[in-house]
């Protein structure tokens, strides 16, 4: 089965856009946008600054972690074969304050189990900074979450 599919997702990344902002509106308030998802990974980038930014005009940490989740997940997702996942566990070590938009952030499987997978996450500035890591853990489901 395609990666995805099995959650009703498109196979090419600008349906999954769409599709994303609306199930998930948060993501289109961060002006977040998938750029790549293969087997294992998934990259975005978003420019949220004027939308979440603390005093100072720097990045909230809640948008970089928001950004850090939806992009791992999705790293998580492209081998998940259950029918759906959450997340255990992230971690974030703020690094830089984030004033440099567009920001891009990628998420890489560092290992997968029966069920739990864990997941890297970097996110970067427009000068290429690393202005966060993150560790994160997410569960697979054999049962489909109804919310």
């Amino acid at each position: 089965m395609a990666m995805g599919l099995r959650w009703g997702l498109p196979a090419d990344l600008e349906k999954v856009n769409e599709f994303l902002h609306k199930t998930e509106p948060i993501t289109a308030f961060l002006g977040y946008r998938l750029v790549e998802l293969s087997e294992g990974r998934a990259c975005a980038v978003f420019d949220a600054l004027s939308n979440a930014q603390r005093v100072g005009g720097i990045l909230h940490g809640g948008a970089i972690m928001t950004a850090l989740d939806e992009t791992m997940g999705f790293a998580a997702l492209t081998l998940n074969d259950g029918d759906d996942q959450v997340t255990l566990e992230l971690k974030v070590n703020f690094l830089e304050p984030g004033v440099k938009p567009p920001f891009k952030v990628c998420g890489q499987v560092v290992r997968r189990g029966g069920r739990v997978v864990v997941v890297e996450g970097e996110v970067r500035d427009a000068d290429g900074r690393v202005i966060a890591k993150a560790l994160g853990t997410w569960y697979y489901l054999r049962r489909r979450v109804e919310g």
